[in-house]
Protein backbone atom coordinates (compact mmCIF):
# COMPACT_ATOMS: atom_id res chain seq x y z
CA UNK A 1 0.00 0.00 0.00
CA UNK A 2 2.60 2.38 0.75
CA UNK A 3 4.01 1.45 -3.30
CA UNK A 4 0.82 2.69 -3.99
CA UNK A 5 0.14 5.93 -2.03
CA UNK A 6 3.77 6.96 -3.46
CA UNK A 7 3.02 6.35 -7.08
CA UNK A 8 -0.14 8.11 -6.56
CA UNK A 9 1.73 11.43 -6.96
CA UNK A 10 2.77 10.88 -10.56
CA UNK A 11 -0.02 12.15 -12.15
CA UNK A 12 -0.37 14.81 -9.57
CA UNK A 13 3.22 15.97 -9.99
CA UNK A 14 2.79 15.59 -13.77
CA UNK A 15 0.07 18.38 -13.59
CA UNK A 16 1.53 20.36 -10.81
CA UNK A 17 4.76 20.30 -13.05
CA UNK A 18 3.09 21.26 -16.40
CA UNK A 19 0.78 23.98 -14.95
CA UNK A 20 2.78 25.26 -11.70
CA UNK A 21 6.47 24.12 -11.01
CA UNK A 22 6.62 24.74 -14.54
CA UNK A 23 5.29 27.80 -15.82
CA UNK A 24 4.40 29.81 -12.81
CA UNK A 25 7.52 31.30 -10.24
CA UNK A 26 9.73 30.67 -13.24
CA UNK A 27 7.26 32.72 -15.70
CA UNK A 28 5.68 35.03 -13.85
CA UNK A 29 8.18 36.57 -11.91
CA UNK A 30 10.42 38.02 -14.57
CA UNK A 31 6.85 39.32 -16.20
CA UNK A 32 5.76 41.06 -12.56
CA UNK A 33 9.53 42.29 -11.50
CA UNK A 34 9.20 44.26 -14.86
CA UNK A 35 6.51 46.26 -14.03
CA UNK A 36 7.19 46.18 -10.15
CA UNK A 37 10.62 47.52 -10.97
CA UNK A 38 9.58 50.16 -13.04
CA UNK A 39 7.05 51.23 -10.40
CA UNK A 40 3.47 50.23 -12.39
CA UNK A 41 2.00 48.03 -9.52
CA UNK A 42 -1.10 48.85 -10.51
CA UNK A 43 -0.32 47.28 -13.42
CA UNK A 44 1.24 44.33 -12.28
CA UNK A 45 -2.06 43.52 -10.27
CA UNK A 46 -4.32 44.06 -13.35
CA UNK A 47 -1.62 41.61 -15.71
CA UNK A 48 -1.43 38.95 -12.70
CA UNK A 49 -5.82 38.83 -12.30
CA UNK A 50 -5.39 38.52 -16.19
CA UNK A 51 -3.08 35.60 -16.42
CA UNK A 52 -4.31 33.87 -12.99
CA UNK A 53 -8.32 34.05 -14.82
CA UNK A 54 -7.41 31.95 -17.56
CA UNK A 55 -4.55 29.28 -16.46
CA UNK A 56 -7.31 28.67 -13.59
CA UNK A 57 -9.79 27.80 -16.33
CA UNK A 58 -7.58 25.36 -17.83
CA UNK A 59 -6.35 23.87 -14.64
CA UNK A 60 -9.97 23.39 -14.05
CA UNK A 61 -10.52 21.31 -17.53
CA UNK A 62 -7.35 19.02 -16.57
CA UNK A 63 -8.22 17.95 -12.85
CA UNK A 64 -11.54 16.95 -14.82
CA UNK A 65 -10.12 14.83 -17.24
CA UNK A 66 -7.87 13.18 -14.63
CA UNK A 67 -10.84 12.04 -12.51
CA UNK A 68 -12.83 10.77 -15.54
CA UNK A 69 -10.08 8.61 -16.67
CA UNK A 70 -8.20 7.88 -13.56
CA UNK A 71 -8.48 3.95 -14.13
CA UNK A 72 -6.54 4.51 -17.23
CA UNK A 73 -3.97 6.88 -16.13
CA UNK A 74 -3.53 4.68 -13.03
CA UNK A 75 -2.83 1.73 -15.66
CA UNK A 76 -0.35 4.13 -17.11
CA UNK A 77 1.80 5.22 -13.68
CA UNK A 78 2.23 1.95 -12.72
CA UNK A 79 1.64 -1.28 -15.37
CA UNK A 80 3.39 -3.93 -12.83
CA UNK A 81 1.17 -3.33 -10.44
CA UNK A 82 -1.54 -5.71 -9.02
CA UNK A 83 -5.33 -5.24 -10.16
CA UNK A 84 -5.71 -4.72 -6.56
CA UNK A 85 -3.29 -2.11 -6.13
CA UNK A 86 -4.51 -0.67 -9.14
CA UNK A 87 -7.95 -0.51 -7.77
CA UNK A 88 -6.38 1.19 -4.96
CA UNK A 89 -4.32 3.77 -7.31
CA UNK A 90 -7.47 5.04 -9.42
CA UNK A 91 -9.42 5.74 -5.90
CA UNK A 92 -6.27 7.64 -4.69
CA UNK A 93 -5.80 9.61 -7.47
CA UNK A 94 -9.52 10.55 -7.87
CA UNK A 95 -8.90 11.69 -3.89
CA UNK A 96 -5.35 13.58 -4.53
CA UNK A 97 -5.99 15.50 -7.98
CA UNK A 98 -7.93 18.59 -6.67
CA UNK A 99 -5.52 19.65 -4.78
CA UNK A 100 -3.76 20.14 -7.49
CA UNK A 101 -5.52 23.04 -8.12
CA UNK A 102 -4.81 24.59 -4.63
CA UNK A 103 -0.93 23.76 -5.71
CA UNK A 104 -1.44 25.55 -8.69
CA UNK A 105 -3.09 28.58 -7.43
CA UNK A 106 -0.61 28.67 -4.10
CA UNK A 107 2.27 28.85 -6.88
CA UNK A 108 0.49 32.01 -8.85
CA UNK A 109 -0.07 33.73 -5.38
CA UNK A 110 4.02 33.09 -4.38
CA UNK A 111 5.11 34.20 -7.28
CA UNK A 112 3.46 37.77 -6.56
CA UNK A 113 4.56 37.89 -3.31
CA UNK A 114 8.33 36.55 -4.38
CA UNK A 115 8.39 39.61 -6.79
CA UNK A 116 7.44 42.06 -3.86
CA UNK A 117 10.48 40.24 -1.70
CA UNK A 118 7.89 38.54 0.76
CA UNK A 119 8.99 34.87 1.59
CA UNK A 120 7.36 34.12 5.00
CA UNK A 121 3.52 32.65 3.64
CA UNK A 122 5.32 30.43 1.14
CA UNK A 123 7.66 28.86 3.61
CA UNK A 124 4.85 28.29 5.95
CA UNK A 125 2.94 26.68 3.20
CA UNK A 126 4.77 22.91 2.86
CA UNK A 127 4.38 23.21 6.77
CA UNK A 128 1.16 23.40 7.18
CA UNK A 129 0.77 20.82 4.02
CA UNK A 130 2.52 17.99 5.45
CA UNK A 131 1.27 18.81 9.17
CA UNK A 132 -2.60 17.87 7.39
CA UNK A 133 -1.09 14.74 5.84
CA UNK A 134 0.53 13.35 8.63
CA UNK A 135 -2.57 13.92 11.19
CA UNK A 136 -4.90 12.26 8.98
CA UNK A 137 -2.83 9.64 8.37
CA UNK A 138 -1.97 9.19 12.24
CA UNK A 139 -6.25 9.92 13.31
CA UNK A 140 -7.68 8.06 10.44
CA UNK A 141 -6.01 5.75 9.14
CA UNK A 142 -8.09 2.77 10.95
CA UNK A 143 -11.29 4.22 9.25
CA UNK A 144 -9.96 4.85 5.70
CA UNK A 145 -6.53 2.91 5.62
CA UNK A 146 -4.13 4.52 3.51
CA UNK A 147 -6.56 6.66 2.04
CA UNK A 148 -6.24 9.20 5.03
CA UNK A 149 -3.39 10.55 3.55
CA UNK A 150 -4.40 11.42 0.67
CA UNK A 151 -7.47 12.92 2.41
CA UNK A 152 -4.84 14.87 4.47
CA UNK A 153 -2.75 15.83 1.17
CA UNK A 154 -6.38 17.65 -0.46
CA UNK A 155 -6.94 19.40 3.46
CA UNK A 156 -3.59 20.29 3.37
CA UNK A 157 -3.12 21.70 -0.37
CA UNK A 158 -6.41 24.08 0.32
CA UNK A 159 -5.29 25.01 3.45
CA UNK A 160 -1.36 26.22 2.56
CA UNK A 161 -1.72 26.77 -0.87
CA UNK A 162 -5.10 28.14 -0.81
CA UNK A 163 -6.06 29.89 1.82
CA UNK A 164 -2.76 30.92 3.79
CA UNK A 165 -1.38 32.20 -0.22
CA UNK A 166 -4.36 34.53 -0.39
CA UNK A 167 -4.00 36.22 3.13
CA UNK A 168 -0.52 36.88 1.54
CA UNK A 169 -2.21 38.07 -1.73
CA UNK A 170 -4.78 39.95 0.22
CA UNK A 171 -1.99 41.75 2.43
CA UNK A 172 -0.04 43.10 -1.09
CA UNK A 173 -3.50 44.20 -2.52
CA UNK A 174 -4.37 42.30 -5.10
CA UNK A 175 -7.29 40.54 -5.54
CA UNK A 176 -8.52 37.14 -6.35
CA UNK A 177 -11.23 37.79 -8.19
CA UNK A 178 -11.67 36.66 -12.01
CA UNK A 179 -10.82 39.25 -14.78
CA UNK A 180 -12.21 38.44 -18.21
CA UNK A 181 -11.53 42.05 -19.54
CA UNK A 182 -8.05 42.43 -21.23
CA UNK A 183 -6.56 45.37 -21.99
CA UNK A 184 -3.51 45.84 -24.35
CA UNK A 185 -1.25 45.67 -21.82
CA UNK A 186 -2.63 42.30 -20.22
CA UNK A 187 -2.58 40.65 -23.86
CA UNK A 188 1.08 41.54 -24.35
CA UNK A 189 1.97 40.33 -20.82
CA UNK A 190 0.01 37.19 -21.56
CA UNK A 191 1.82 36.75 -24.65
CA UNK A 192 5.46 37.35 -23.01
CA UNK A 193 4.35 34.86 -20.04
CA UNK A 194 3.29 32.15 -22.68
CA UNK A 195 6.43 32.36 -24.43
CA UNK A 196 8.09 31.91 -21.47
CA UNK A 197 6.44 28.97 -20.47
CA UNK A 198 5.55 26.61 -22.81
CA UNK A 199 9.06 25.57 -23.31
CA UNK A 200 9.07 24.67 -19.78
CA UNK A 201 5.28 23.39 -19.51
CA UNK A 202 6.22 20.67 -22.48
CA UNK A 203 9.38 19.96 -21.84
CA UNK A 204 10.49 16.88 -19.97
CA UNK A 205 13.56 17.61 -18.13
CA UNK A 206 15.29 15.05 -16.14
CA UNK A 207 14.96 16.71 -12.98
CA UNK A 208 11.41 15.81 -12.95
CA UNK A 209 11.04 12.62 -14.98
CA UNK A 210 13.65 10.73 -13.18
CA UNK A 211 11.23 10.30 -10.70
CA UNK A 212 8.73 9.26 -12.94
CA UNK A 213 11.28 6.96 -15.26
CA UNK A 214 11.95 5.38 -11.73
CA UNK A 215 8.43 4.37 -10.63
CA UNK A 216 7.52 3.03 -13.52
CA UNK A 217 10.10 0.73 -13.77
CA UNK A 218 10.09 0.18 -10.15
CA UNK A 219 6.66 -1.01 -10.45
CA UNK A 220 8.19 -4.53 -12.48
CA UNK A 221 10.24 -5.03 -9.49
CA UNK A 222 7.98 -6.81 -6.72
CA UNK A 223 6.69 -4.66 -2.81
CA UNK A 224 8.68 -2.30 -1.69
CA UNK A 225 10.65 -0.84 -4.65
CA UNK A 226 8.60 1.70 -5.35
CA UNK A 227 8.82 2.86 -1.45
CA UNK A 228 12.38 1.93 -0.80
CA UNK A 229 13.05 4.22 -4.17
CA UNK A 230 11.24 7.03 -2.50
CA UNK A 231 12.29 7.16 0.79
CA UNK A 232 15.83 7.49 -0.36
CA UNK A 233 14.61 10.35 -2.08
CA UNK A 234 12.80 12.05 0.49
CA UNK A 235 16.02 11.84 2.54
CA UNK A 236 18.13 13.08 -0.37
CA UNK A 237 15.81 16.02 -0.83
CA UNK A 238 16.29 17.60 3.07
CA UNK A 239 19.55 19.21 1.64
CA UNK A 240 18.19 19.67 -1.66
CA UNK A 241 15.45 22.46 0.04
CA UNK A 242 17.58 23.39 2.92
CA UNK A 243 20.53 24.65 0.39
CA UNK A 244 18.46 25.22 -2.80
CA UNK A 245 15.99 27.46 -1.07
CA UNK A 246 18.43 29.96 0.01
CA UNK A 247 20.79 29.91 -2.97
CA UNK A 248 17.94 29.11 -5.56
CA UNK A 249 14.73 29.88 -5.46
CA UNK A 250 15.27 33.14 -3.22
CA UNK A 251 17.97 34.90 -5.21
CA UNK A 252 15.99 34.32 -8.41
CA UNK A 253 13.53 37.52 -7.72
CA UNK A 254 16.58 39.31 -7.26
CA UNK A 255 18.14 38.24 -10.07
CA UNK A 256 15.55 38.64 -12.37
CA UNK A 257 15.33 42.43 -11.29
CA UNK A 258 18.84 42.71 -12.28
CA UNK A 259 18.35 41.62 -15.72
CA UNK A 260 15.20 43.50 -16.39
CA UNK A 261 17.12 46.80 -15.25
CA UNK A 262 20.38 45.70 -17.58
CA UNK A 263 22.89 45.00 -14.30
CA UNK A 264 24.36 42.32 -15.94
CA UNK A 265 27.73 42.70 -14.46
CA UNK A 266 26.11 42.55 -11.28
CA UNK A 267 24.09 39.98 -11.85
CA UNK A 268 27.04 37.93 -13.03
CA UNK A 269 28.56 38.50 -9.77
CA UNK A 270 25.51 37.32 -7.22
CA UNK A 271 25.21 34.31 -9.38
CA UNK A 272 29.17 33.29 -9.23
CA UNK A 273 28.39 34.11 -5.21
CA UNK A 274 25.64 31.67 -4.87
CA UNK A 275 27.16 28.82 -6.76
CA UNK A 276 30.34 29.59 -4.11
CA UNK A 277 27.59 29.03 -1.58
CA UNK A 278 26.14 25.65 -3.11
CA UNK A 279 29.67 24.45 -3.43
CA UNK A 280 30.73 25.22 -0.12
CA UNK A 281 27.88 23.28 1.06
CA UNK A 282 26.69 20.74 -0.67
CA UNK A 283 29.39 18.22 -1.13
CA UNK A 284 29.28 18.19 2.75
CA UNK A 285 25.62 16.87 2.51
CA UNK A 286 27.18 14.47 0.09
CA UNK A 287 29.72 13.41 2.54
CA UNK A 288 26.92 12.55 5.36
CA UNK A 289 25.02 10.51 3.14
CA UNK A 290 27.78 8.75 1.60
CA UNK A 291 29.28 8.28 5.40
CA UNK A 292 25.90 8.13 7.68
CA UNK A 293 23.47 6.69 5.15
CA UNK A 294 22.09 3.91 7.28
CA UNK A 295 22.34 5.99 10.89
CA UNK A 296 20.50 8.78 8.78
CA UNK A 297 17.86 5.79 7.45
CA UNK A 298 17.13 4.15 10.98
CA UNK A 299 16.69 7.60 12.48
CA UNK A 300 13.77 8.75 9.76
CA UNK A 301 12.31 5.34 8.88
CA UNK A 302 13.50 2.99 11.86
CA UNK A 303 10.45 1.89 14.02
CA UNK A 304 7.94 1.39 11.94
CA UNK A 305 7.27 -2.18 9.54
CA UNK A 306 10.77 -1.17 7.43
CA UNK A 307 13.13 -4.45 9.05
CA UNK A 308 16.77 -4.00 9.03
CA UNK A 309 17.38 -5.22 5.75
CA UNK A 310 14.62 -2.52 4.30
CA UNK A 311 16.81 -0.29 6.01
CA UNK A 312 19.72 -1.10 4.78
CA UNK A 313 19.01 -1.42 1.06
CA UNK A 314 17.33 2.30 1.60
CA UNK A 315 20.12 3.39 2.85
CA UNK A 316 22.36 2.21 0.31
CA UNK A 317 19.71 3.51 -2.29
CA UNK A 318 20.52 7.12 -0.42
CA UNK A 319 24.27 6.70 -0.86
CA UNK A 320 24.02 6.35 -4.36
CA UNK A 321 21.72 8.87 -4.51
CA UNK A 322 23.63 11.53 -2.42
CA UNK A 323 26.36 11.23 -4.81
CA UNK A 324 24.57 13.57 -7.07
CA UNK A 325 22.81 15.82 -4.65
CA UNK A 326 25.17 18.36 -5.41
CA UNK A 327 24.06 18.25 -8.75
CA UNK A 328 20.49 18.30 -7.81
CA UNK A 329 21.00 21.24 -5.68
CA UNK A 330 22.90 23.34 -8.87
CA UNK A 331 20.19 22.96 -11.18
CA UNK A 332 17.73 25.02 -9.12
CA UNK A 333 20.40 27.98 -9.68
CA UNK A 334 21.40 27.61 -12.68
CA UNK A 335 18.09 27.17 -14.65
CA UNK A 336 16.86 30.08 -12.67
CA UNK A 337 19.80 31.55 -14.26
CA UNK A 338 18.50 30.89 -17.38
CA UNK A 339 14.88 31.67 -16.57
CA UNK A 340 15.86 35.37 -15.04
CA UNK A 341 17.08 36.17 -18.27
CA UNK A 342 13.96 35.36 -19.59
CA UNK A 343 15.51 32.65 -21.62
CA UNK A 344 13.34 29.40 -21.10
CA UNK A 345 13.68 27.64 -24.48
CA UNK A 346 17.29 26.95 -24.42
CA UNK A 347 17.53 24.89 -21.01
CA UNK A 348 13.98 23.23 -21.70
CA UNK A 349 15.00 22.18 -24.78
CA UNK A 350 18.45 20.75 -23.60
CA UNK A 351 16.55 19.35 -20.46
CA UNK A 352 14.27 17.46 -22.48
CA UNK A 353 16.99 15.88 -25.38
CA UNK A 354 19.13 14.97 -22.11
CA UNK A 355 16.05 12.82 -20.64
CA UNK A 356 15.45 11.12 -23.98
CA UNK A 357 18.69 10.04 -23.97
CA UNK A 358 19.17 8.30 -20.41
CA UNK A 359 15.81 6.57 -20.88
CA UNK A 360 17.74 4.14 -22.74
CA UNK A 361 20.22 4.12 -19.39
CA UNK A 362 17.67 3.39 -16.96
CA UNK A 363 16.30 0.82 -18.90
CA UNK A 364 20.19 -1.04 -18.97
CA UNK A 365 20.89 -0.11 -15.43
CA UNK A 366 17.80 -1.09 -14.03
CA UNK A 367 17.83 -4.66 -15.63
CA UNK A 368 21.64 -4.84 -15.06
CA UNK A 369 21.41 -4.50 -10.91
CA UNK A 370 17.45 -3.40 -10.59
CA UNK A 371 16.69 -0.12 -8.07
CA UNK A 372 20.14 0.18 -7.56
CA UNK A 373 20.46 1.08 -10.84
CA UNK A 374 17.48 3.44 -10.85
CA UNK A 375 19.39 5.42 -8.09
CA UNK A 376 23.15 5.25 -9.97
CA UNK A 377 21.00 6.57 -13.35
CA UNK A 378 19.55 9.34 -11.84
CA UNK A 379 22.83 10.22 -10.64
CA UNK A 380 24.58 9.90 -13.38
CA UNK A 381 21.54 11.95 -15.63
CA UNK A 382 21.32 14.77 -13.18
CA UNK A 383 25.26 14.99 -13.21
CA UNK A 384 25.79 15.27 -16.79
CA UNK A 385 22.23 17.71 -17.32
CA UNK A 386 23.72 20.35 -14.77
CA UNK A 387 27.17 19.84 -16.14
CA UNK A 388 26.33 21.13 -19.81
CA UNK A 389 23.75 23.19 -18.71
CA UNK A 390 26.14 25.38 -16.62
CA UNK A 391 28.17 25.52 -19.74
CA UNK A 392 25.49 27.00 -22.00
CA UNK A 393 24.57 29.40 -19.13
CA UNK A 394 28.56 30.51 -18.95
CA UNK A 395 28.21 31.25 -22.74
CA UNK A 396 24.98 32.93 -22.54
CA UNK A 397 25.99 35.30 -19.73
CA UNK A 398 29.25 35.92 -21.47
CA UNK A 399 27.33 37.68 -24.55
CA UNK A 400 25.80 39.99 -22.42
CA UNK A 401 28.52 40.99 -20.23
CA UNK A 402 31.87 40.01 -21.52
CA UNK A 403 33.79 41.52 -18.39
CA UNK A 404 32.03 39.10 -16.11
CA UNK A 405 35.14 36.61 -14.83
CA UNK A 406 34.38 33.12 -13.93
CA UNK A 407 38.18 32.45 -12.92
CA UNK A 408 37.60 32.96 -9.20
CA UNK A 409 34.53 30.75 -9.02
CA UNK A 410 36.29 27.79 -10.92
CA UNK A 411 39.58 28.82 -8.28
CA UNK A 412 37.65 28.37 -4.87
CA UNK A 413 36.10 25.92 -6.56
CA UNK A 414 39.41 23.70 -6.69
CA UNK A 415 41.35 24.95 -3.69
CA UNK A 416 37.38 23.86 -1.62
CA UNK A 417 37.63 20.71 -3.26
CA UNK A 418 40.62 20.12 -1.16
CA UNK A 419 38.92 21.36 1.80
CA UNK A 420 36.45 18.77 0.90
CA UNK A 421 38.81 15.57 1.90
CA UNK A 422 39.94 17.16 5.39
CA UNK A 423 36.01 16.93 6.14
CA UNK A 424 35.21 13.86 4.68
CA UNK A 425 37.72 12.63 6.62
CA UNK A 426 36.56 14.21 10.19
CA UNK A 427 32.91 13.07 8.64
CA UNK A 428 34.41 9.14 8.58
CA UNK A 429 36.24 9.21 11.40
CA UNK A 430 33.02 9.97 13.91
CA UNK A 431 31.32 7.15 11.86
CA UNK A 432 34.44 5.04 13.39
CA UNK A 433 33.69 5.67 16.46
CA UNK A 434 30.82 3.41 17.83
CA UNK A 435 28.35 5.32 18.05
CA UNK A 436 25.47 4.16 15.73
CA UNK A 437 24.18 1.24 17.78
CA UNK A 438 21.24 0.18 15.53
CA UNK A 439 19.01 1.97 17.80
CA UNK A 440 17.42 5.93 17.03
CA UNK A 441 18.42 7.69 19.29
CA UNK A 442 22.18 6.52 18.94
CA UNK A 443 21.60 6.93 15.17
CA UNK A 444 20.75 10.81 16.03
CA UNK A 445 23.77 11.27 18.47
CA UNK A 446 25.86 9.81 15.46
CA UNK A 447 24.62 12.20 12.72
CA UNK A 448 24.08 15.24 15.18
CA UNK A 449 28.24 14.44 15.90
CA UNK A 450 28.98 14.13 12.15
CA UNK A 451 27.35 17.54 11.47
CA UNK A 452 28.91 19.27 14.34
CA UNK A 453 32.25 18.38 13.46
CA UNK A 454 31.58 19.10 9.73
CA UNK A 455 29.79 21.77 10.25
CA UNK A 456 32.29 23.60 12.16
CA UNK A 457 35.06 22.51 10.45
CA UNK A 458 33.85 23.92 7.25
CA UNK A 459 32.59 27.56 9.12
CA UNK A 460 36.01 27.91 10.63
CA UNK A 461 37.56 27.25 7.13
CA UNK A 462 35.16 29.53 4.86
CA UNK A 463 35.48 32.51 7.08
CA UNK A 464 39.13 32.43 8.48
CA UNK A 465 41.13 30.60 5.16
CA UNK A 466 38.93 31.06 2.31
CA UNK A 467 36.77 34.58 2.73
CA UNK A 468 39.60 36.05 1.00
CA UNK A 469 38.83 33.83 -1.93
CA UNK A 470 35.29 34.60 -1.72
CA UNK A 471 35.76 38.28 -1.07
CA UNK A 472 34.37 37.95 2.39
CA UNK A 473 32.62 35.09 4.04
CA UNK A 474 29.73 33.48 2.29
CA UNK A 475 28.20 32.44 5.60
Amino acid sequence: MADVYLASFTVPDFLNYLMAAGALNVSLIPVLAAYVGEGKEEVAKKVYRSISTALCFVMLVLILACQIWADKLAQLVAPGFSPNQLQSLTLLLRIIVPAQFFFFWGGLANGVQQTHGRFIYSAVAPLIYNTCIILFGVFLHSQFGVAAFSFGVLCGAATGYGILQWWGLSKLGYSIRPSVRWDEESKQAFKKYLWMSIPIMFAFSLVVADEWISKYLASFMGEGAVSKLSYARTEMRIPIAIIGQAAGIASYPHLSRMWAQKKYSEFGQTLNREIEKIWALGPIAAILMLTHALPITHFIYGGGKLTSSDLAETAQLLQLMGLGVVFWIMQILISRGFYATQTTWLPSLWGTAITFLFIPVYRVLSQKWGIQGLAISGTIGISFYVFTLSILLRRHMKQHSPEVSFKPLLKFCFSWSLALVLIGGISYGCSLLGIYQSTRISALLDIGLACLAAGATALVLLRKVYSRMTEGALF
